[in-house]
């Protein structure tokens, strides 16, 4: 397993690129998300390591709260399929059944662990 980025979302995509910016941290890749009306921003540091992906949802302009504003913790994992049903069993919460993203990939599925939060399993 591999963990892969942190998520939040952001009401100002731009503004939340420049900040980390200026902490050294650098977009490394952005993607637009017509089905699901978000922008995608992933920026980490020059050594790499892991990454913060900057949500923003469109038309989303007025904030969130704080627990509303942290979206997810995001692993590679192997064997979605298998994976997801041994977790539920296991007593986790489903949030999302494996699905392709946008229809075309990667296949994604997302769970709460105990406390609520959620996390984002990414085939590999």
């Amino acid at each position: 397993m591999k963990f892969v980025h942190v998520a939040t979302r952001t009401r100002d995509i731009d503004a939340a690129v420049a900040f980390y910016e200026l902490l050294g941290m650098k977009e490394t890749g952005r993607e637009i998300l017509e089905k699901g009306e978000a922008t995608l921003v992933f920026i980490e540091p020059p050594e790499g390591g892991f990454q913060i992906e900057l949500v923003y949802n469109w038309g989303k302009d007025d904030g969130y709260d704080g627990g509303e504003r942290f979206a997810h913790f995001a692993f590679e994992v192997e064997g979605l399929d298998e994976l997801y049903p041994r977790l539920l069993a296991a007593g986790a919460t489903g949030v999302r059944e494996p699905y392709l993203l946008e229809g075309t990939g990667p296949k994604i599925a997302f769970i709460a662990d105990p406390d609520g939060n959620w996390v984002e399993l990414i085939e590999v």
